[in-house]
């Protein structure tokens, strides 16, 4: 059992909080306060349909991952019976929920509509079953699978990730041991509940018996205020690319909290240098994570950077449960010194790829997760380079397009960019710089000073190109396909 949490499993933990201190609350969804009790006993009264549905262990069930109590009870009935969760992102079209059931072999699916190729469709609204399953269900064990997640790559098929639940907590324990969430927490957590980003502050906080709120993105302001205001919020989970939406939208208005908010984590993307120092600025009294991971090992390191100068290469030291090593990627050897392959390891990595040996055996080697990150150690904590198909080597240097990125991002005639790799016909590999202006205007000439000054001269762009606005996916990434794209015809 992990060393800091009261169970081996999600829903173990909810059950224990449910006996021990039922009138707390666990949830806020849809403007309602949810009981440990309540969110239990809903959980039980799901897992009696999942029975009747005919759900046994090893069974994976596929649900649509919206902010509500069906689904976060759902979840938690799944994982109950030995079953194993699928989440899926809601707005995802029929068709392609049909292929997600096909790829699991999934035998029902908890959605709003009938699902082509599943045998079984609990429809979300549906309110037959009152009866709840009886207390005496096994829990599951860690080595038992708890899910299967897709990964948010931004390149070719997303691959489906199987977790179990001992991997599930030790991501957890890297939470809560990095940022010391508490019992009397209430976090909101704004974000896609498929993502991996989201999911584990969902359940960090229903491990730790702490109040977690539910809301569905960001667009609305006038929520999110409203939820940090009336919930008392003391912690914050959100992508880079929302983060930089609030501060766009309203400015230093988040600072009206600074006293309430203990911490702030951003995940899933760079957090730019700007979006840093505005949070240090507006609130200064809390704590700044960024953490760093994947799909197939998440939270493996967690940098605070409340009162640190700026590199936004470093990622943190490695969290309670993660070992990483740097690896050789022509020989596979570990290197004791200099960049290479991050490789990571520990309680936290997956069991393989779902339906694809090939794919796992590519990707993990002896219960390392190799992933495809460039990166080095110094002084004890992992920087990280970029991809390693993505950095670029001029004049005998590997020249990370992120690194280049994180330093524009803090120019003030820049609001957003992006750097990616280019050929050219004569130093072989260079950059190419993509921008979106803050003013709606070219500055060419001002930027082309502010890299001079904060930059090594083979790390400045040898291009430079205006867009209206930079492609992301939706958890905050840059899109660097389409971008590749664009340079490769700037270049040609």
């Amino acid at each position: 059992m992990p060393r800091l949490l009261p169970g081996e499993s999600v829903v173990e933990c909810v059950s224990r909080h449910a006996a021990s201190k039922p009138e707390s609350v666990a949830l806020v969804v849809e403007d309602r306060e949810v009981t440990y009790g309540e969110l239990w006993e809903r959980t039980l009264v799901s897992a009696r349909r999942l029975l009747d549905a005919g759900v046994r262990s090893g069974d994976r069930v596929v649900l649509r991952a919206t902010h509500t109590l069906l689904y976060v009870a759902s979840y938690l009935s799944t994982t109950l019976l030995g079953a194993v969760a699928v989440p899926y992102e809601e707005s995802l079209p029929e068709e392609g929920v049909a292929d997600l059931v096909s790829r699991v072999g999934a035998s029902v699916v908890i959605a709003p509509s009938p699902i082509e190729g599943a045998s079984l469709t609990i429809l979300e609204e549906e309110n037959a079953c009152e009866r709840a399953a009886s207390g005496d269900i096994d829990l599951p064990s860690s080595s038992d699978l708890a899910e299967l997640l897709l990964t948010t790559g931004t390149t070719g098929r997303s691959k489906v990730v199987s977790l179990t639940h001992g991997a599930v907590m030790a991501v957890i324990e890297n939470i809560v041991t990095a940022t010391g969430i508490e019992e009397d927490n209430v976090s909101l957590v704004p974000m896609p509940l498929n993502h991996v980003f989201a999911l584990r502050r969902l359940q960090t906080g229903l491990v730790m018996g702490a109040t977690v709120v539910l809301i569905n993105g960001v667009a609305s302001l006038k929520r999110f205020y409203r939820a940090l205001s009336e919930r008392h919020v003391t912690s914050l989970s959100l992508v880079p690319s929302a983060l930089a939406y609030v501060e766009r939208a309203t400015k230093d208005f988040i600072g009206k909290f600074d006293g309430q908010i203990r911490f702030v984590e951003s995940s899933s993307a760079p957090l730019p240098a700007s979006t840093r120092a505005w949070l240090r600025s507006v609130l200064p009294s809390a704590r700044l994570y960024n953490s760093y991971g994947c799909t197939e090992s998440t939270a493996c390191c967690m940098l605070e950077y409340s009162h640190r100068s700026d590199d936004g290469a470093c990622v943190g030291t490695p969290c309670v449960t993660a070992s990483i090593k740097i690896i050789d990627p022509s020989t596979g050897a570990e290197l004791p010194e200099g960049a290479g392959r991050i490789a990571i390891g520990g309680g936290a990595v997956m069991s393989g790829y779902w339906g694809d040996d090939e794919a796992t055996a590519s990707t993990l080697h002896d219960g390392l997760v190799y992933t495809n990150d460039l990166g080095f150690f110094r002084d004890g904590e992992l920087y990280v380079q970029g991809r390693i198909d993505d950095v670029a080597i001029i004049g005998g240097h590997n020249v990370s397009p992120v690194e280049v990125e994180d330093v524009i991002s803090g120019c003030p005639l820049v609001a957003d960019c992006a750097c990616v790799k280019g050929s050219d016909p004569i130093t072989g590999d260079c950059l190419v710089l993509f921008v979106v202006w803050e003013t709606g205007g070219s500055d060419e000439d001002g930027l082309s000073s502010y890299m001079g000054e904060h930059l090594e001269p083979f790390k400045v762009p040898a291009y430079v190109r205006t867009l209206e606005e930079i492609p992301r996916t939706y958890n905050g990434k840059v899109d660097r396909k389409p971008l590749a794209s664009l340079a490769r015809e700037l270049t040609a």
